[in-house]
């Protein structure tokens, strides 16, 4: 029967040191705690569409799921300009949205390099609207390239980005303070107006979906 020492046993050195783990957290190509939540949120996401895909799911549940998607997101990106201490900016358009940030040096917004901010195509048979804070609701389409080109009245009627190089520009906004600029955005099947779901910003600084969380309580 073989003899353990326990001298030896007790002097075993831990295949990982508290040095080597902080050497390894400081790695410049390590993902942040924020870009893991994104991971974990959207793989979730990703299964309860596959589930709702193989219980004989429709385009209505598939929208749910793209909206939930999109207001987890939000989220962990207005988490994420708090530690940063980074303003980033949202760009929503018909078929995508992605998100920016603000290059202070430059003066201008740049796409964000972080993979969990990295563009986002929407399905072809929804439809979008957007609305600002005291502005109309509008149905998103067709202006991509005056977005691009720093035409859009969302950009130019954003006073805190006067002055600022007339490149990309954000619909909205989920600034370093914590504050979020308002807005709401409507998603719904296409030519189906009774299918619309509104994703908005509230005077608290939450990022709710009225109608799901209604149907939520319901339950």
């Amino acid at each position: 029967m073989p003899v353990c020492n326990i001298d030896s046993a007790f002097n075993r050195q831990p295949y990982l040191t508290y040095g080597s783990s902080l050497n390894v957290a400081s790695k410049p190509n390590g993902f942040t705690l924020i870009e893991i939540l994104v991971v974990l949120v959207l793989l979730g996401l990703i299964s309860s569409i596959a589930l709702t895909t193989v219980g004989g799911g429709n385009q209505t549940r598939e929208m749910h799921n793209e909206i939930r998607r999109l207001q987890a997101v939000l989220l962990m990106a207005s988490d994420e300009a708090v530690f940063s201490n980074e303003e980033i900016g949202v760009m929503i358009e018909s078929d995508h949205y992605a998100f920016l940030t603000f290059d202070e040096q430059e003066g201008r917004w740049e796409d964000s390099e972080k993979y969990s901010l990295k563009m986002h195509a929407l399905p072809e048979w929804l439809t979008i609207d957007f609305q600002r804070e005291g502005k109309k609701r509008k149905i998103l389409g067709g202006h991509s390239k005056k977005f691009l080109d720093g035409e859009s009245e969302y950009a130019s009627d954003l006073g805190i980005m006067d002055g600022i190089d007339q490149g990309k520009k954000p619909h909205f906004m989920l600034l370093s303070s914590g504050e979020i600029t308002g807005f709401t955005i409507g998603f719904q099947l296409k030519d189906q107006s009774d299918t619309r779901i509104e994703l908005k910003s509230t005077d608290q600084g939450e990022i709710v979906i009225p109608a799901l969380q209604r149907e939520e309580s319901d339950k």
